[in-house]
């Protein structure tokens, strides 16, 4: 055997090469969509040389990983056409991120939109040049000194900052950047991209940092793709809950209270509809509701764990009888002074504390639909689906270990009967594990998670392990469900934990007359219910199920002469319990449609001499269907008829 070859392994077959072989050697005809692999595990440039026996996994561009050495490659290539038009502009640092990239500049000038077709024509033109890119490695200092040189101070602090010895460059033309890679052989194998936002950023996300220009662009492996993606965004755009919200009536939001929805009435029809609805599930499935305070002296989240590990999202006030009122924020600050509530596990330990409990009580469940409130940073703050106050149908189930898994598989009910009924065919599970900050011991934890996986297991469900991603008690089963527009949005969660109930000295009396520890079972449904509302009116695009549209019928007139006709079918709807109105304005029909159609009326009843002579309706709908007429009889029967959640 000669010791100049070695033996790969590449899909499946085992051959021997001369060692110094690069990996774009061993491809085919059939790999040419083949832009990196993975070598022993690592994912690298197909440029790597091999230089010892190995199996090696090709990576095609349309792959999830492909995508993403594609995006992070898109990156350095906007990086390059910005610095080629903007002299003067430093780098930062550039990663790819769900769906796209972005890239952050300290620029003479911030970037505006109007720059982006100008960067969008360079980049077309340096991935038309087919410049070769180049992985080299040197020296952290000499990589200092190389950027220091070219005027790129903040990559010296990254470089400072970073332990690896020697760093990796990448170059392409004449340009390049420290990068750790995987990228693309050559700027050809960027064909399809668009750069889509401009937006500042704070160095580091650090307010106290200078300010500076990030541009945000996607990139896929083929046209068609970007295309299609194109086409989502431009749906996901017109079916923004922000945007739906506004043409419906149902909240605004205001600076004065950042992060906090004003529900107007019509967007309260949607919040209680769903609220009526779980609490009709709630007695079917054995929950009592509570209410619990909203402010808490710190010893509570002292005492839970959420000082320790949450302070930071925490609303905290000082005390107002104090001789020296102010907020200590430190390890020793939950001596004095109040918290708002973030959740309402810690205050549900005390409705458990009320009585003296037996094993007869359990499971005790206990639910509250009460106003949470979180110190999210404004620059995650974004209409419904991320806010400061929220209302979460929370629960809370003290039980024995031995009710743990009939529990869950009762909570697992709940999300197929809720989902199926809010019109969310398909839904997705994850094991969320323990993080690196987290109460209790890894012995601890590792049982709580197989506890779940059996649950889950025992209920036919598939689920996928979310590594790391568990709430700092315990560990969690996360349920995410596929919109219309097939993102994904993370919205039930089921947790375990032994902590809460260790902290708070919770005990109940066993059949055998000993005092034992009960198991608490976090678990939310819907969850946030503003998360959910933005979640569902995108889902829907503002077309809602009949029995939560906060208008389900409007009337409208065409003429004064009808007037009163269309006001007693209003009134008459109303009294059967429909949410109705007429619209008897001196405007066309057409306008009127129109503004019925903004406002996603479900039904609208047209009415003229015609019919009210007949005392008939022509009956109107926002899916599309055919107007047809009816007897004011038909009309309600019809109604009565839509489905509604059991």
């Amino acid at each position: 055997m000669s010791a100049a070859e070695i033996t790969v392994t590449i899909n499946g077959e085992a051959r021997r090469i001369p060692s110094g072989t690069r990996v774009r050697e061993l491809l085919t005809k059939a790999d040419r969509d083949v832009i990196a692999a993975r070598v022993d595990g690592k994912l690298v440039d197909i440029a790597r040389a091999l230089d010892h026996d190995t199996t090696i996994e090709l990576v095609p561009a349309d792959s999830a990983e492909g995508l993403d050495v594609i995006r992070h490659s898109t990156a350095h290539l906007m990086a390059q056409a910005v610095q080629n038009l903007f002299p003067g502009t430093q780098v930062t640092i550039g990663p790819t991120i769900e769906d796209g990239f972005f890239y952050d500049f300290a620029p003479p000038r911030p970037f505006t939109v109007e720059d982006l077709p100008k960067i969008e024509q360079k980049m077309r033109e340096l991935a038309k040049a087919d410049l070769k890119v180049e992985r080299i490695e040197v020296s952290k200092d000499d990589a200092i000194a190389t950027f220091e040189q070219m005027g790129e101070h903040y990559k010296v602090e990254i470089l400072k900052g970073i332990p690896e010895d020697p760093v990796s460059l990448y170059k392409q033309g004449d340009w390049m950047d420290l990068c750790r890679g995987p990228h693309v052989p050559s700027t050809r194998y960027i064909r399809a991209f668009k750069l889509t936002s401009v937006a500042g950023a704070y160095w580091r996300g650090d307010e106290h940092n200078a300010m500076l220009s990030r541009i945000y662009g996607t990139a896929f492996a083929t046209k068609e793709a970007l295309e299609e993606h194109l086409r989502i965004i431009e749906l996901a755009r017109q079916r923004d809950h922000r945007k739906i919200g506004r043409e419906m009536g149902l909240f605004l939001f205001d600076p004065i209270a950042p992060g906090q929805p004003f529900y107007l009435p019509k967007g309260m029809i949607i919040f209680n509809e769903l609220v009526d609805y779980v609490r009709r599930l709630y007695r079917r499935y054995g929950f009592d509701e509570v209410i619990t305070p909203q402010i808490y002296r710190n010893d509570l989240w002292h005492t839970s764990g959420h000082w320790d590990n949450f302070r930071e999202n925490m609303f905290l006030a000082p005390d107002p009888e104090a001789d020296n009122a102010g907020i200590d924020t430190g390890p020793e600050g939950w001596k004095q002074g109040y918290g708002v509530k973030p959740m309402n596990c810690p205050g549900h330990t005390f409705v458990y504390r009320a009585d003296k409990r037996s094993y007869r009580d359990l499971p005790l469940r206990i639910a509250e639909f009460s106003r949470l409130h979180r110190a999210e940073r404004s620059g995650v703050l974004h209409g419904l689906t991320r806010v400061r106050v929220m209302s979460q149908d929370d629960a809370h189930i003290f039980c024995t270990e031995a009710q743990i898994e009939d529990e869950v598989a009762m909570n697992l009910a709940m999300v197929r009967d809720i989902y199926t009924t809010l019109g969310f065919d398909h839904v997705e599970f994850k094991l969320a594990t323990m993080p690196d900050q987290h109460l209790g011991t890894v012995e601890q934890w590792q049982m709580s998670e197989e506890k779940l996986a059996n649950a889950l297991r025992r209920n036919q469900v598939e689920f996928e392990i979310n590594p790391k991603e568990g709430a700092f008690y315990g560990p969690k089963i996360e349920i995410y469900v596929p919109d219309a527009l097939k993102r994904k949005w993370q919205v039930a969660t089921i947790q375990l934990d032994y902590n809460l109930p260790e902290r708070f000295d919770l005990n109940y009396t066993a059949s055998s007359g000993t005092e034992e520890r009960p198991v608490m079972i976090h678990r939310a449904i819907l969850g946030s219910l503003e998360r959910f509302i933005g979640v569902l009116i995108e889902h829907t695009g503002g077309l809602l199920p009949f029995w939560l549209a906060p208008e389900q019928v409007r009337v409208l007139s065409l003429s004064e002469k009808v007037e009163n006709y269309a006001n007693e079918i209003a009134d008459l709807l109303k009294g059967a319990g429909f949410r109705a109105s007429a619209d008897i304005r001196n405007e066309k029909l057409g306008f009127k449609v129109r503004e019925a159609e903004l406002a996603k009326v479900p039904y609208m009843a047209v009415v003229g001499e015609r019919e009210a002579a007949g005392r008939q309706v022509s009956i109107r709908m926002l899916r599309g269907e055919k107007s047809q007429s009816a007897s004011l009889d038909e009309f309600l029967q019809r109604l009565k008829n839509e489905p509604l959640p059991t």
